[in-house]
């Protein structure tokens, strides 16, 4: 089931990827310094969500780690993942505070996101999955060195599309009078944003459930986890897509009329 999900998933990021690219040769060429952080942080979001969905095709994966270190290709697409999120994080507060001194709260996202990837990688070479042959998921959540890694990236997953989820609400509510396209395209963003929160908690409760002797079925978040997450980065990618191509779209009003 992986498969066909990521792969579309896949699809559909290089498509944003190369929307997000040509709009911001454009607005270079335009030499216009407006959203410019945001620009460059929609190109990483996606750009990153694109690596994590190819990665997390399972014959890409299987390709990946015979050529390179046993599930190198899950740390590396978690790893992406949380750079999805940071990026989505970054962009809205440029969106959101253009007039305001925002440099703090990206700088805040930047060094935890670093903090974090950091984390990972050090959890992934205390764990070593190619000594022990296991992989880092779900399966293998009787291992506390598994279940330790995917509690800390899920745990950032959680928390950052919550942000994200809130507030991009916030600007579609905002933008809603000015920009009706811009609008939807922010909502469909938070219900994608909110089906990765939901992703983050359906896989993080099973880690916690099964440390507590109390897990449903393992085949049930095989099925319930990849929709989540197909769906989050589908929602996301196509929202932000529909978001920056809308013309009419009011970036100064919007920053006027949210505070959050």
């Amino acid at each position: 089931m992986d498969g066909p999900i990521f792969g579309l998933c896949s699809v559909l990021t290089l498509l944003s990827t190369a929307i997000a690219l040509s709009r911001a040769v454009a607005q270079r060429r335009k030499d216009s310094d407006l959203f410019r952080i945001a620009r460059r942080a929609h190109v990483a979001a996606v750009a990153s969500g694109f690596l994590g969905s190819v990665l997390a095709i399972p014959a890409v994966a299987d390709l990946v780690n015979r050529a390179t270190i046993h599930e190198l290709s899950s740390l590396v697409s978690d790893i992406a993942a949380v750079v999805f999120c940071a990026s989505l994080q970054v962009m809205i507060i440029d969106w959101e505070y253009r007039e305001l001194p925002h440099a703090v709260s990206i700088a805040c996202r930047i060094g935890l996101v670093i903090a974090v990837s950091g984390l990972l990688i050090w959890q992934f070479r205390r764990t070593n999955p190619a000594r022990l042959d296991l992989d880092l998921s779900t399966s293998y959540a009787e291992f506390n060195d598994v279940r330790t890694y995917l509690l800390t990236y899920l745990s950032f997953f959680a928390a950052a599309g919550a942000e994200v989820a809130v507030r991009a609400t916030n600007l579609a509510r905002a933008v809603w009078q000015q920009g009706r396209a811009a609008a939807a395209g922010l909502a469909v963003a938070a219900a994608g944003a909110t089906c990765g929160v939901l992703y983050a908690l359906s896989r993080g409760g099973y880690v916690i459930a099964y440390e507590h002797g109390r897990a449903w079925p393992l085949a049930l978040d095989n099925i319930i986890s990849p929709v989540l997450a197909g769906l989050s980065i589908v929602g996301i990618a196509t929202g932000l897509s529909m978001a920056v191509l809308s013309s009419s779209r009011r970036p100064t009003t919007v920053r006027r009329s949210v505070n959050v």
